[in-house]
């Protein structure tokens, strides 16, 4: 009998947590359910100009790593291929199923669409614009393919955190990858399946480790960073082009756009409590240096610009596209794909290829 009452204090408890979810932050609750990679398995030293990459071959039980070191299917024979360069977020960092994995996604609708397209995801966690430039070079990209960039924005953080100590080839301490690989006690997932038990938790977590992790240093050299950045884009761009590939560049999507209103603020904290540490300091520098490639490469070597974010930005559940302010969930993963096709679509970029 008294379990049967407590059961209930709960359920009633829970219904109005959610409740008091819905009114601030203006979506509904929802359980976050988030993936945790054996980094130290699959991620292996190598020396500069890398300094780490993905081992190739390896198999895991959410985690396979093809023959030539992508998270992505083997390269086909045949058919053309679609190489896209992004970051962690790309890589599918926090995913917790693969095969809802966004490359999957937009696989399955060129295939419906009849393009003779192969996706490969070439996307490695942590990289900067020197070490994705260089992992670039080392692929075999071919006549007729494409290759798909973005402004990195790792650069932007770590020329952040560092200052005035930064210098272009800095790339993230490996120790810092390392770290990436986190095991969440039972008890914070069983927590986090209920909207009380998450805002208990929150209440009671002191952890602001990360967002001081991320705190900015003196002398952030901005310019030294667009010039770095936008070497490293055309670098990508000649090498593609030299082997008869196409280029085109692509655009940050977070779950924050560069102005952020009250409403933003509401269901950003839905997704993350400590956004505002992370976000406010340097989100004027990821977009700045965008439009910065766009202005000092897209435009004078005529790549086309695939605009993602307005897709991400005017979903009417943006907020529930993502596990934190940048990381895609399942359905993050599903919409961005499905940004990517219709801007693929929207240009010349599939033409000649059978379909």
């Amino acid at each position: 009998m008294y379990f049967i009452i407590v059961v209930l204090i709960l359920a009633l408890m829970e219904i109005k947590a959610r409740k008091r979810f819905l009114k601030q932050h203006g979506i509904p609750y929802q359980a976050k359910r988030v993936g945790e990679y054996p980094y130290f398995e699959f991620i292996e030293e190598c020396g500069p100009p890398l300094h780490w990459k993905l081992k190739a071959g390896y198999v895991g039980s959410e985690m396979h790593i093809n023959s030539i070191g992508l998270r992505s299917p083997e390269p086909g024979d045949g058919r053309r291929r679609i190489w896209v360069v992004g970051e962690s977020e790309l890589f599918g960092a926090k995913l917790n199923r693969e095969k809802l994995i966004w490359f999957n996604v937009l696989q399955a609708k060129l295939d419906e669409a009849g393009h003779e397209f192969q996706v490969m995801n070439a996307s490695v966690i942590g990289y900067n614009g020197q070490q994705a430039a260089e992992a670039v070079s080392l692929l075999p990209i071919r006549q007729g393919d494409i290759l798909l960039i973005r402004p990195n924005q790792n650069d932007v953080s770590i020329a952040y955190v560092n200052g005035e100590d930064w210098e272009p080839e800095m790339p993230w301490p490996l120790a810092f990858i390392h770290k990436l690989q986190r095991h969440t006690p039972w008890y914070t997932k069983l927590l986090d399946r209920s909207c009380l038990g998450m805002h208990l938790r929150h209440r009671l977590s002191k952890d602001s480790g990360r967002v001081n992790a991320f705190a900015g240093k003196p002398g952030f050299q901005w310019n030294r960073l667009v010039e770095s950045e936008n070497e490293s884009l055309r670098r990508m761009t000649d090498f593609a082009r030299s082997r008869g590939a196409d280029v085109a560049m692509f655009d940050f999507s977070p779950s924050y756009t560069p102005e952020i209103s009250p409403e933003d603020e509401a269901g950003l904290s839905a997704i993350q409590v400590n956004w505002r540490g992370l976000v406010e300091g340097w989100s004027k520098y990821q977009f700045g240096v965008v439009e910065e490639a766009v202005k000092g490469v897209a435009e004078p070597l005529g790549l086309p610009v695939l605009r993602i974010a307005p897709h991400i930005w005017s979903h009417p559940m943006r907020y529930r596209l993502f596990l934190d302010v940048v990381h895609f969930n399942a359905e993050g993963h599903k919409v961005f794909a499905e940004a990517m096709f219709n801007e693929l679509n929207s240009g010349n970029l599939l033409r000649g290829d059978g379909a």
